[in-house]
């Protein structure tokens, strides 16, 4: 009990620290909501009036303080995962997800040093823990995409319907944006703002796909911008588009079914060491004692733990199949 009053002192600082954090951070979160709110106002007004001049300005914030958003600004890489983050819908910053990543690995390493005298373990459980808030939003991102994959080809026949009852493109485009589903009801949404403030079409759906990046929408996008320099039936070519996203879905669905098997096989085959570890440390203590407590035991858990993730790696790019 002694040895747990240094982790849980540093517990205390730790939300102390955050609780400081949260109540100097709140006149920026004031700021931002008001900002935002005017906005929407100005675009609200612009919609029924055209002689209201708007100018619409789009802040990527990374960090609420001035002179580390100025340095993530200039790297590539921190503008990139901002992208991740904006796809993923996650309402954070990427300097608060970089806190949250280090302070979950500092905990993870706290709470194994308690337990264990390994720094093997120690900084094994520290990269695990710190990966998690970046894996919670890659998964977030790619859950979002697919829904909006989903729902792409029930707003192209909606577009398309509503182009063959005589709407404009941009009025099909306001359709999507107020009877689809988010999330594909809010990215069309800021396409149709966009265009609605005075940028061109092009450069607004240019923003989509580029908001998007999926293959299906911007072949669709890129259909669309090809019709309107050459002329046709563009409620035709939407809803042909449609019927290719949905039969691409039919195939992606009849190969699921035909590698069922396959797949819950290499799976089994990849929690089947885990298993056996567990196992055998449950019913045979002695036999495995050596392998927790030794370093050289340490070393070859460590070992075995990356071939295991290799190999599920190896297995993940075998079993995906592009259509």
């Amino acid at each position: 009990m002694v040895q747990l009053v240094p982790f849980f002192v540093f517990l205390a600082c730790l939300f102390l620290v955050y609780a400081i954090y949260l109540i100097t951070s709140r006149q920026t979160e004031a700021k931002r909501a008001l900002l935002k709110e005017r906005l929407a106002d100005a675009i609200r007004a612009s919609i029924h009036s055209q002689d209201a001049e708007v100018q619409l300005v789009r802040q990527e914030l990374l960090s609420e303080i001035p002179w580390v958003n100025q340095v993530l600004m200039g790297v590539r890489v921190t503008t990139q995962f901002k992208k991740y983050i904006d796809q993923a819908a996650a309402e954070i910053t990427l300097m608060r997800l970089v806190l949250f990543s280090l302070t979950a690995g500092v905990l993870a390493f706290l709470a194994v040093s308690m337990v264990s005298t390994s720094y093997l373990l120690m900084f094994f459980f520290a990269i695990l823990a710190t990966s998690v808030p970046t894996l919670h939003i890659l998964a977030k991102r790619r859950k979002g995409l697919n829904k909006f994959l989903q729902l792409l080809p029930d707003a192209l026949d909606l577009m398309s319907r509503g182009l063959s009852a005589g709407h404009a493109f941009t009025e099909a485009l306001q359709m999507v944006a107020t009877e689809m589903p988010e999330p594909i009801s809010g990215e069309f949404r800021k396409t149709y703002e966009e265009q609605n403030l005075g940028l061109s079409l092009k450069l607004a759906l240019e923003n989509l796909v580029e908001r998007v990046p999926l293959l299906d929408l911007r072949m669709c996008v890129t259909a669309v911008m090809i019709q309107r320099e050459t002329g046709g039936n563009l409620s035709e070519l939407l809803e042909k588009v449609a019927h290719t996203i949905r039969e691409r879905f039919r195939i992606m669905e009849d190969l699921k079914t035909m590698t069922l098997s396959s797949r819950w096989s290499a799976w089994l085959l990849c929690a089947l060491p885990i298993f056996l570890a567990v196992y055998v440390t449950v019913m045979n203590p002695g036999y495995m004692d050596v392998m927790w407590r030794d370093p050289r035991g340490h070393w070859l858990l460590a070992t075995a733990a990356i071939m295991q993730i290799l190999g599920v790696l190896m297995v993940q790019k075998i079993m995906r199949i592009r259509i």
